[in-house]
């Protein structure tokens, strides 16, 4: 038996009654997404931790109606916030000021004439000066305090006996900064380079010729042995010296040390003569 055609199922009325008033041309095909409803638990913890910035410009001002004067034909119209107090217009990114423009805005004369571009540099330049003297102030005084830490002759850090490490050089060698040549058998001394370069400084020369401690006169001996105190004249500057460290002349080293140059650095006490 031969398969008999389907017939057409019948559209329905609302499907008739849409196709009799839409033409096709006209029936919307692509009907968009349904959204699904969110779930009220991710909404209430998408709420939490959302955050909202408040702004923090003032509440527009109620504008002011136009005032036409007939007369005059001149119209006064309301504040602008795209505008200065004086008229002037504002850049686009500068209609609505922030903290500077708030208490310091752009059109605003300081000391009467400075622009506030001026103003700023006149404000960065006094803290600069302000800046540099604090640090000039801090750096004397810190060279003020260590300079009173110097045992100079005529300070307070100068009287009594001092104590470093002694050590011996040969002062033959060359001429030493006090402009004197001296032998291996002459006693003399190198004082340390800071307290040779505190006593140039109150000297008032910076030629180390005519430095106060030159000439000077120091009682010295090694740690333990003071009955055997030499006396050295100062006639050098030791670089490799702490403050009251002496480096002697090879000659009177061995006198002081009793052993010779085997031992090559000692501690010993000094005073001044």
């Amino acid at each position: 038996m031969a398969d008999q055609p389907v017939a057409p199922a019948r559209a329905s009325t609302l499907e008739m009654e849409r196709i009799r008033y839409d033409p096709e041309w006209e029936i919307p095909t692509n009907y968009p997404p349904r959204k699904k409803p969110e779930n009220p638990l991710l909404a209430k913890i998408k709420s939490t931790f959302t955050t909202t910035t408040p702004s923090t410009l003032p509440p527009p001002a109620a504008s002011a109606p136009a005032v036409v004067n007939i007369d005059s034909k001149e119209t006064s119209l309301p504040p602008s916030t795209s505008h200065s107090a004086n008229g002037v217009p504002l850049p686009p990114g500068k209609q609505h000021p922030g903290l500077l423009n708030r208490y310091l805005p752009p059109e605003k004369r300081c000391f009467g004439h400075l622009t506030r571009r001026a103003f700023l540099l006149l404000l960065l330049a006094i803290l600069f000066i302000l800046a540099l003297a604090l640090g000039l102030g801090l750096g004397l005084g810190l060279r003020r305090r260590q300079s009173e830490s110097i045992p100079l002759p005529w300070t307070s850090a100068g009287k009594g006996v001092q104590t470093g490490s002694l050590t011996f050089y040969d002062p033959s060698s060359a001429a030493g900064a006090c402009g004197w040549y001296s032998s291996d058998n002459d006693s003399v001394v190198a004082v340390s380079h800071a307290l040779f370069d505190a006593g140039l400084d109150a000297s008032g020369t910076k030629n180390s010729n005519g430095n106060v401690l030159c000439g000077r006169m120091i009682r010295v001996w090694e740690e333990g042995k003071e009955g055997d105190k030499k006396v050295v004249e100062v006639v050098d500057r030791c670089t490799g010296c702490e403050v009251r460290d002496l480096d002697l002349g090879d000659g009177v080293f061995g006198g002081v040390t009793g052993q010779g140059q085997d031992r090559g650095r000692v501690r010993g006490g000094w005073e001044w003569v």
